[in-house]
């Protein structure tokens, strides 16, 4: 197992952990920047979506982003 993997699937686990606390309200920037993912929570949001197949919702409606796990994912929703 390399450090790469080590890292990515840590930032994995605190990046679900942080939307899973944040429940429906989601997490903000200020959020991932306080669990210490201020470089790569972006990233990890991404790799989430892309490769693991996990539903983000984003959010905008409070002027600043906040993204939440999609508690209920209809049949046509994507990663943006």
């Amino acid at each position: 197992m390399s450090i790469t993997s080590i890292t990515v699937r840590s930032d994995e686990q605190m990046v679900r952990q942080i939307l899973e606390a944040a429940s429906a309200r989601g997490a903000s920037h200020a959020d991932f920047v306080e669990a210490g993912l201020a470089r790569d929570y972006i990233a990890t949001l991404r790799r989430l979506v892309d490769v693991r197949g996990i539903q983000i919702r984003t959010d905008f409606t409070t002027g600043q982003a906040r993204w939440a796990l999609v508690a209920d994912p209809g049949p046509y929703l994507r990663a943006a």
